[in-house]
């Protein structure tokens, strides 16, 4: 038996954070997936001077019209003041087969744009499409940093969640924009009529208020220099954020 347990916040942040960097990039398995996991940090960020290159991996054809979801991912992208997001359009529930092109277009990507930061969903995320952007993300600065040995950008990796819980290490309140990030979601009608998306964001938002002080809505984020990231296998990265069973 173990001597002592660690304390809570040893295992999760009690005061509010920022993601770095002054530019990122930003990775949306789907048109909504920005939204529902940082909505309300990538409203913050314009207020702060970030600049914010959003990626759509798939249009979300498995799931609604392609060309609706592209269309309401634009007019999301403006409620939470961002540029219009690109479209690689890559197949939706087809990520994982695309692995080496996705790989490709993220190395001309990052060497484009010079992001610092790479956001991506987590690799314990339940669609099969949000772990496969992890994993590209994961081999793409494997080859990029050397497995660690090489410094250039990005510096930073930060994996948000989207519909599965993972360990946060970075917290961040939004309160300010939970507001703009709730008209980002209603521009999404297309999905609303799926599921309760809305409600989940909602429940998300109240979980990750929980240790931190007069606020009511946050973000949870796991961040890791890149170069550990590319250090590590990705079951470790993985498993730095809770269980790995899809994996």
């Amino acid at each position: 038996m173990p001597s002592r347990l660690p304390e809570e916040a040893e295992l999760i942040p009690y005061t509010s954070g920022f993601l770095p960097g002054r530019r990122w990039l930003v990775l949306a398995p789907h048109p909504d997936d920005e939204t529902l996991g940082l909505g309300g940090t990538l409203a913050l960020a314009t207020g702060r001077g970030v600049e914010v290159t959003m990626v759509c991996v798939t249009s979300g054809g498995a799931q609604g019209s392609s060309a609706e979801r592209e269309a309401e991912a634009c007019r999301a992208a403006a409620e939470l003041g961002i540029a219009p997001p690109q479209f690689w359009r890559l197949p939706d529930r087809g990520v994982l087969s695309m692995q080496g092109e996705l790989c490709a277009r993220l190395g001309r990507q990052l060497d484009k744009s010079a992001a610092e930061t790479i956001v991506t969903p987590s690799p314990v995320e339940l669609h099969p499409d949000h772990r496969a952007v992890a994993l590209a993300v994961h081999a793409t600065l494997r080859r990029r940093l050397a497995w660690g040995a090489r410094s250039r950008p990005p510096a930073w990796v930060v994996a948000y969640e989207v519909g599965a819980a993972m360990l946060p290490n970075l917290l961040v309140g939004v309160d300010s924009t939970w507001e703009r990030k709730r008209r980002a979601l209603a521009c999404y009608s297309s999905q609303l009529a799926v599921r309760p998306y809305a409600a989940v964001m909602e429940a998300f938002g109240t979980l990750r208020s929980l240790t931190l002080l007069n606020t009511e809505r946050a973000e949870g984020f796991f961040l890791l220099p890149a170069r550990q990231v590319a250090r590590i296998g990705r079951r470790r990265w993985a498993g730095l954020m809770g269980a790995a069973r899809g994996l």
